[in-house]
């Protein structure tokens, strides 16, 4: 039953909304509306639950602030190998590796979510049958309206086949860029030792005529010689680009040095080299990679940016090694700098294919645009593998 309201006098001059001095009848709130939407959040957060613990495709469950499990779905038992009984109550380290405990990895994803508000990684992840498989993850920091933490949300996705894909074409490119190598070598040395000969071999007939001969015949015996040198010298620049005998008898250093000279003489440009005054020797793919950085970005960012002094330096520690190729000067326009890093150009087709090259080897490519110039810079581990091929399911 309503209750009963009289409203006061309004002012000299003014009606009320009900009229000066009458009673009005205020109804309660409608229980049955309030119980209405009550029930249909709850209706609402029933359904999402079943949804939640019905989805295979995904591992999806909460942990407790402490890292605990605390939900499981039945994507979380088909992709981990778990079920509810066993795994809830266990803290999240039980789904990593040895390794990655022992680098507190667990614990450092919790703390940055909580930080952060989320953190996302791809890695190694362990079965309940002590299986693994490449997983990436999405850690979500969960807290109330006050901002307390209340634990995290997980959810985990099975990529191991994709891992697998990735890593069969890693392999694939890799055997292809080694083929194309030893037949670079293969064609470098056969020019090398049949082709050049054989020019020599015929200079030596033609300066002979020439001293035999005189007036036309001259004449057209040293447009011969002419012919004879310059192809002769196309043969052993070409023989040199397909495969420099420097890196087998020299080592990386020199043949860096011999091919940047002779750039810097033949296009009449300064090139300043700074390299370390000597180097381990290291594995040949990596030496073939580091020096075609240098022959196939230099003159493409020297002709894009037109400039006609360039820099190379050459820097290790411990764990890297640093090749860094760059031109001296207003550097390239930014136009031509999204053109590269989308693989497009000259410059941007050579960066592309090096770092697939790279990549092959567990280093990178960048090109890093400065103030003075642009730099095209490539990194390498030293002592480290390649990456790792993928594990099997079982």
């Amino acid at each position: 039953m309503g209750t009963l309201r009289r409203d006061p006098p309004a002012p000299r001059g003014a009606r009320s909304p009900s009229d000066t001095g009458r009673v009005r009848v205020i109804d309660p709130p409608d229980e049955s509306v309030a119980r209405s939407a009550g029930e249909k959040l709850a209706d609402m957060d029933r359904r999402f639950r079943l949804f939640v613990e019905s989805v295979r495709d995904y591992a999806i469950f909460m942990l407790d602030p402490a890292g605990r499990v605390a939900t499981w779905n039945a994507g979380a038992e088909r992709i981990k190998g778990y079920r509810a009984a066993e795994i809830i109550g266990q803290h999240l380290s039980r789904f990593y590796s040895p390794e990655d405990v022992e680098l507190d990895l667990p614990a450092r994803l919790l703390k940055r979510a909580q930080e952060e508000g989320r953190v996302e990684a791809e890695g190694w992840h362990v079965r309940a049958d002590g299986s693994r498989f490449w997983g990436h993850v999405v850690i979500t920091a969960v807290r109330d309206e006050h901002g307390n933490l209340q634990g995290f949300g997980n959810v985990t996705q099975d990529l191991t086949e994709r891992k697998q894909a990735e890593e069969a074409l890693g392999a694939l490119a890799g055997r292809l860029v080694h083929a194309q190598d030893r037949e670079r070598q293969r064609v470098a040395t056969s020019l090398s030792d049949s082709t050049s000969p054989s020019f020599v071999a015929l200079l030596s007939k033609l300066y002979q005529v020439r001293k035999r001969t005189d007036g036309t015949t001259a004449q057209l015996t040293d447009d011969c010689i002419a012919l004879a040198e310059f192809l002769s010298r196309e043969i052993r620049t070409v023989s040199y680009l397909l495969h420099p005998p420097a890196l087998d008898t020299e080592g990386l250093l020199a043949a860096l040095r011999t091919y940047l000279e002779g750039f810097a003489r033949e296009k009449e440009i300064r090139i300043a080299i700074d390299f370390p005054a000597q180097l381990q020797k290291l594995p040949e793919s990596v030496e073939i990679a580091l020096y075609r950085v240098v022959q196939e970005a230099l003159p493409s960012l020297l002709q894009l940016s037109g400039n006609l002094r360039a820099k190379a330096t050459l820097a290790v520690d411990k764990e890297h090694l640093s090749l860094r190729i760059g031109d001296e000067g207003q550097g390239l326009s930014p136009q031509v700098l999204e053109e590269v890093r989308r693989g497009l150009g000259e410059l941007g087709i050579a960066t592309a294919g090096l770092r697939e090259r790279m990549k092959l080897l567990g280093g990178t490519v960048q090109i890093h645009p400065t103030i003075g110039g642009t730099w095209v810079i490539a990194t390498l581990p030293l002592n480290k593998p390649g990456p790792p091929r993928a594990a099997p399911h079982s």
